[in-house]
């Protein structure tokens, strides 16, 4: 940091406003202040040539919301985006990132872009990020693809490892010019200048009833619910030219330092704030007062950029390197609140399952079929996705908010799986209609097999099947020359009947016999299909064999199973013969937080489901698939009671845990329902893995990365450090030479502690209170329920042992398939020329992983995206199914590259792709397609 701040030339004030589409409000009352916002913004630029710009955040939904409501006004809006005096993107919606997919940070990307551009402006160079609670590792590389060259966030790191300017690499090396800011981030003009000469304070936020000739109003009867403000209806406009001068240099004074050139960043805007129309009138004052030492002038963060840039001494600047996590050692408000990443799980595992229908089954099943002749359905594509984005708000999708926000974001979450399926589903029967009917009689029955996944693989399956009563069958066998010899495992099989709906026709009835088994599947077509015969049977299927081997244990190839009787579990490694005991159990400790981060009770008591006394049965028993139960109560304290311990009454919740065996697995499939009939707590699932490592691995956005298990020292810290860590879809600790990862379903919250059993913690719920701190002086608590995450609460995860480390096990492969299994359906005879077998293409190689397979943005092609996480180069072969014209390299934002087209040897694809590189390609599909 500069010793004072006689360096300073120049203050680039930037206007703004930091724009929550929904956080202390709802969605539609929000947008109620986001008119008066803009019309009272629209109306001050047209007013006054003079005011340059005012920057809309760094996202682009509010101009969709906008132009809703005053259609009349477009015209005015896309004249001043033209004019680069309304600035927006360059996302649509500010995530907060880590509880998000890979993709979405790209179609965020995509669509912002989109809708500036569809409004008449551009998205330049800048991508500003007053949002998310750190900052994942690999945004440099994806902003670079988008043309951002500079980024700008305060969460993660902290004032110690860089001053205002710095460089950021992501971990492939490629790097953007940054910024955090200054000592009051996004604030520093707004409460050091503005609020010092047009409200006579800077800090205090103290309102004197009476003092000014305004207007409070605030709604007072037994309709209007809690948090209700008072709000002033006819704000006084008003301003002290005398302070100005002594407002500006003491502004200069506290911040001055950071800022590594001569160039000042002064950030005019809060959250929720309108364009002020004295504002430039302000800084011309302040030029004419100052402008013997200051050049000031109001200009936009390009602006700041492009004369920044010309000071900027490059080689001495420092290089931070991948994720932004940091805790704040030295600074003041910009904490990094590690939290959000566990409040409200329910809704991360709703935006994990939506974001799965869209991205791992919709655009993979409907571009394979669009290979095969059917038209995508882009459409549809771009409403999913955009009902998903628009739940991607910070304080939204951070659990943050309301649970009126985040009842309106679950039907918004329905919504965009809703669309996934239909779009899965309509690909799966566009193939199904196609299939050639050659040697298939008319009333025999088929079943189909789709793998969304380019990858071959072996499945254990349900099948549940409606077969016509007059087949006389008891059970089915399937048929297929490719996987001559199905094992089956039964489940069950009764008379029964189902509709069968036409567009000709009322729904009509089949009488049916219905028959549920299991049956595994060998060496399915990567990202295909695959036919099987359905042979009604005229006996039942009885299984021979199972895994159970005792009343609380299971055996298959590869592990051995306890279930002990309270409820943890032992597994055995046979092929290393490492055991790991008691895996499972449930910790709990209490909870005075709030969604941004955790606070213990002052004289807190922590509790384990250790020992407990549960009901342990075997429910499931056979050769392909065995699970064995237990139920038990675990009890917690009722509440947080004081605030300063917990509460001595104590609360009974119900646990049921199913813990399934497949054969050839070598993990145990967990499903775990609690009752949750407490409040304040902090409930996880413990695994002691008795492993000696201080780093664990887990996947990130578009990588897999180690962190260090040991906490710093964080005693003088203005924030603690905390081990809670987040992960995309594993985590894993190994010694080298055995492993134990956990891969949970949409659960984003682990902790590995440094004790005598090196234990992995899990984070399922942590029921806390909504303290809405919208101002530091002021502390709001609803009486809101759903953040306590009440009621029946279901979490499903997989312990997966293993030798080596998470490559040489395939854990981004493994987690992938747990989370994306096959699809299935049952039907007649087709109508087309389609094979009994097809695949798009197939990936060779399991370290890496497809992120993406979809529709080109301008409908010319098919995008295939692709990331390596390891610290090595990978090579693959991918083979195609279906020939190809052109495979090309694009941008994430599908930019063709200069580069040749890539060769391709009799439909095969041998890419090699960088360390820790994400690559992307654009493929024209060639005759059959067509």
């Amino acid at each position: 940091m500069k010793p004072d701040t006689s360096h300073i030339k120049q203050i680039k004030v930037v206007s703004n406003t930091h724009w929550d589409r929904e956080f202390r409000r709802s969605f539609e009352r929000t947008r109620r202040n986001l008119l008066t916002m803009l019309d009272t913004t629209l109306d001050i630029l047209a007013a006054d040539p003079g005011y340059a710009s005012f920057t809309l955040d760094g996202h682009s939904i509010l101009l969709e919301d906008y132009v809703e409501m005053r259609p009349e006004r477009r015209g005015q809006l896309e004249q001043l985006m033209q004019e680069g005096r309304l600035i927006a993107g360059p996302y649509y919606t500010l995530a907060e990132e880590f509880s998000i997919s890979h993709e979405a940070l790209v179609r965020n990307l995509i669509l912002g872009r989109s809708v500036v551009e569809k409004f008449g402006g551009k998205t330049g160079t800048v991508a500003y990020t007053p949002s998310s609670w750190g900052q994942t590792g690999q945004l440099p590389q994806i902003l670079q693809d988008f043309g951002l060259d500079k980024m700008m966030f305060y969460r993660g790191i902290s004032h110690h490892e860089a001053d205002a300017e710095w460089i950021w690499s992501a971990p492939d090396g490629t790097q953007v010019l940054a910024s955090r800011f200054g000592l009051y981030a996004r604030y520093n003009w707004y409460y050091q200048v503005h609020r010092a000469v047009t409200r006579g304070t800077v800090f205090d936020k103290t309102y004197q009833w009476g003092k000014e000739n305004d207007l409070p109003f605030r709604l007072s009867d037994a309709l209007s619910g809690e948090d209700q403000a008072y709000e002033i209806k006819s704000p006084v406009v008003q301003y002290d030219k005398e302070k100005l001068k002594q407002a500006v240099e003491d502004m200069i004074e506290r911040e001055g330092r950071h800022f590594t050139t001569e160039v000042f960043l002064a950030m005019h805007g809060h959250d929720i704030s309108v364009a002020h129309p004295l504002e430039s009138q302000i800084i011309a004052d302040a030029r004419e007062l100052l402008g013997d030492k200051y050049n000031i002038e109001q200009t936009d963060l390009e602006g700041f950029w492009k004369e920044a840039q010309k000071h900027l001494d490059r080689e001495h600047l420092p290089v931070l390197t991948g994720e932004r996590r940091s805790y704040l050692k030295e600074g003041m408000w910009t904490f990094l609140f590690p939290g959000t990443i566990s409040a409200r799980t329910y809704l991360k595992q709703m935006d994990f399952s939506a974001s799965n229908a869209l991205v791992y089954y919709a655009e993979p099943l409907a571009s394979l079929a669009s290979a095969l002749g059917a038209a995508y359905p882009a459409g549809y594509m771009e409403r999913g996705w955009r009902y998903l984005l628009s739940n991607h708000t910070h304080d939204a999708n951070g659990g943050c908010a309301p649970d009126n926000v985040c009842a309106d974001m679950e039907y918004r979450y329905r919504k965009a799986g809703d669309i996934g399926d239909i779009v899965t589903e309509d690909a799966m029967a566009y193939i199904a209609s196609q299939l050639s009917p050659e040697g298939i009689e008319q009333g025999e029955m088929q079943l189909i097999v789709y793998n969304p996944l380019p990858m071959e693989r072996n499945a254990v399956v349900l099948l549940d099947l409606e077969v016509p009563r007059v087949n006389e069958a008891l059970s089915v066998s399937l048929s297929s020359a490719l996987d001559p010899l199905v094992e089956r495992q039964a489940i069950a099989s009764g008379n029964s009947s189902v509709f069968v709906d036409s567009i000709w026709d009322v729904p009509t009835i089949l009488e049916s016999r219905r028959i549920r088994l299991l049956a595994r599947l060998t060496r399915l077509p990567g990202l295909g299909y695959r036919t099987y015969r359905i042979v009604p049977e005229a006996h039942e299927l009885r299984s021979s064999g199972t895994l159970i081997t005792g009343p609380d244990t299971m055996e298959n190839e590869f592990l051995k199973v306890q279930v002990n009787p309270d409820g943890t579990l032992d597994l055995h490694n046979k092929t290393t013969g490492r055991s790991y005991n008691s895996l499972n159990y449930l910790s709990d400790q209490g909870e005075n937080g709030n969604a941004w981060k955790h606070v213990s009770p002052l004289h807190d008591r922590k509790y384990s489901s250790l020992g407990v006394l549960s009901q342990v049965a075997v429910t499931v028993s056979g050769p392909l698939s065995s699970t064995i139960e237990a139920e038990y109560e675990f009890a917690a304290p009722a509440d947080y009671g004081d605030g300063e311990s917990r509460s001595r009454v104590m609360a009974k919740l119900p646990v049921k845990v199913a813990y399934t065996l497949e054969k050839g697995a070598k993990h145990v499939l967990v499903k775990l329902t609690v009752d949750n009939r407490a409040k304040d707590h902090w409930l996880r699932a413990n695994f002691p893995t008795g492993l000696r490592t201080g780093v664990t691995w887990a996947d990130s956005h578009y990588d897999v990365l180690s962190r260090p298990i040991p906490l710093p020292d964080s005693t003088d810290w203005a924030e603690r450090a905390e081990g809670t860590h987040p992960l995309r879809t594993f985590v894993d600790m190994t010694d080298g030479t055995d492993g134990l990862a956990v891969l949970p379903k949409g659960i984003y919250e682990y902790e590995a502690f440094e004790d005598e059993r090196s234990t992995l913690a899990l984070t399922l719920i942590r029921a806390c209170r909504i303290k809405l701190a919208v101002s530091e002086e002021k502390l709001t608590e609803l009486p809101d329920q759903g953040i306590q995450c009440p009621g029946l609460q279901s979490f499903e995860y997989a312990i997966h042992i293993h030798e080596g480390d998470w490559q040489a096990a395939d854990l981004l492969a493994q987690a992938a398939q747990l989370y994306t299994p096959v699809r299935i359906a049952a039907s007649g005879r087709g109508h087309g020329a389609l094979p009994a077998e097809a695949s798009f293409f197939t990936l060779n190689n399991p370290g890496l992983h497809v992120s993406c397979v979809k529709q080109a943005e301008d409908g010319s092609g098919t995008i295939l995206r692709l990331f390596n996480g390891s610290d090595t180069e990978q090579k693959a072969d991918i083979t195609f199914g279906i020939a190809p014209e052109q495979v090309q390299c694009c941008l994430m934002d599908e930019t063709l590259l200069d580069e040749a087209e890539l060769q391709l040897a009799a439909n095969l694809l041998t890419v090699t792709i960088p360390a820790k590189k994400i690559a992307s390609y654009k493929i024209s599909m060639g005759a059959w397609a067509k």
